[in-house]
């Protein structure tokens, strides 16, 4: 059973997986402030080291020395994870300007939805959606669950084929983490869906808000909206659906491509 964006657990599988721009978390300053107190405490070791050393103290002076080089030793472990990090938010930073203006237009047959991404708050989803998109991999799926007035959800590829059955169970071999971040699941959002375990990450099933749903804010990757074609989500949004299968429109709704353009 797997847990779907409103809480409810069915046979689908859920993977697709602020409008204020933040950059993607890195550097904490907790790291920083260690480094500064470190660095500190070399000084007060040095000046300790002074007064003992006119004092005769010996063994307390080699006390010190050890633990000056343990003290050193954790500098240097704290400037490597620094150092790592920075390198990390450089990539993130690079591929998140690379993704600066893209969007992309989801031809369906009921009509088009452009999309504009959040490459600063969810810049891994945004570029999972991008280059599926762009290798044809949602060609010819479905929007396979839509419920009025909460969302429509859709880029499983089960959905190619005919097994109503296995709608909402697919996705690719390879999971991407969660990006979880402060925008609210408004209508017109476009966010990832997942599977009930976070652990598993997330994949190629996407959804489109179509109403407000608080509970979902934080608990699943937003990475873009709806900037035209509203009207054509509302209208997948109240096709008629099937009473055997849940929340699964009677006539399919197709997603024919996805262009991306800048």
């Amino acid at each position: 059973m797997f847990r779907s964006p409103d809480g409810s657990f069915t046979s689908h599988v859920r993977s697709p997986f602020l409008y204020h721009d933040q950059p993607h978390p890195t550097i904490r300053g907790a790291t920083m402030k260690n480094i500064r107190i470190i660095t500190l405490f070399f000084v007060m070791l040095a000046m300790g080291a002074g007064a003992l050393i006119s004092c005769g103290n010996s063994e307390e002076l080699e006390r010190l020395q050890r633990v000056n080089a343990d003290l050193r030793s954790q500098n240097r472990q704290l400037q490597q994870q620094v150092n790592t990090l920075k390198e990390k938010e450089e990539q993130l930073a690079f591929l998140s300007a690379q993704m600066e203006n893209v969007k992309a237009r989801i031809v369906t047959s009921h009509g088009e939805v452009e999309v504009e991404f959040f490459p600063k708050r969810a810049p891994i989803h945004a570029f999972n959606f991008i280059t599926r998109a762009e290798s044809g991999f949602y060609n010819g799926t479905k929007f396979h669950r839509v419920i009025p007035g909460f969302m429509i959800q859709g880029g499983d590829p089960n959905s190619r084929g005919d097994d109503r059955r296995i709608y909402g169970q697919g996705g690719p071999i390879v999971a991407i983490p969660h990006e979880f971040n402060r925008t609210p699941h408004e209508p017109g959002v476009l966010s990832m869906a997942r599977t009930a375990d976070k652990s598993a990450g997330a994949g190629s099933q996407f959804f489109i808000m179509h109403g407000r749903s608080p509970s979902l804010d934080n608990e699943y990757t937003v990475f873009g909206r709806v900037t035209s074609g509203m009207d054509v989500v509302d209208a997948i949004a109240n096709v008629p659906t099937s009473p055997q299968f849940r929340d699964q429109p009677v006539d399919h709704v197709v997603i024919q491509r996805i262009e991306v353009f800048r």
